[in-house]
């Protein structure tokens, strides 16, 4: 397993990680079919989808502000909009690996979702 850091500057934004990831992959051993990447915290998640026209992940950041309506949370720390979130998106996701390279459809990404920034994150990749 190998670690990535991702710094995000906005409470909610897609950071395109799809360089890095692909990049950790030459520390593995030759052979792996799969590439796991976790995101080890409550109010992150990470996502595949498209890379190639920047407004779609700025589109995705609204929709994920308009989902939550306003409601009175009881989690002291003000954040529990980002962590229904990050249940939502999810917290991990699996990509094939051909000849060595992440097999992602032509327009496909992989994103971290900072739900609660901006922070420092970790995102944990591993090959299977």
């Amino acid at each position: 397993m190998t670690e990535i850091e991702v710094r995000s500057r906005a409470r909610i934004e897609l950071v395109d990680v799809t360089s890095e990831v692909a990049a950790s992959l030459a520390r593995f051993e030759p052979g792996a079919t799969l590439c796991h990447v976790f995101v080890p915290h409550t109010t992150a998640a990470v996502v595949v989808n498209e890379a190639a026209d920047p407004d779609v992940a700025r589109d995705l950041a609204a929709a994920y502000r308009a989902i939550v309506p306003e409601i009175p949370f009881a989690h002291a720390e003000g954040n529990s909009d980002s962590h229904l979130l990050a249940t939502l998106l999810g917290s991990s996701v699996t990509i094939p690996i051909e000849e060595g390279r992440l097999a992602l459809g032509t327009w496909q990404g992989i994103f971290l979702v900072e739900l609660d920034g901006p922070r420092r994150r970790r995102l944990r990749v591993s090959a299977i």
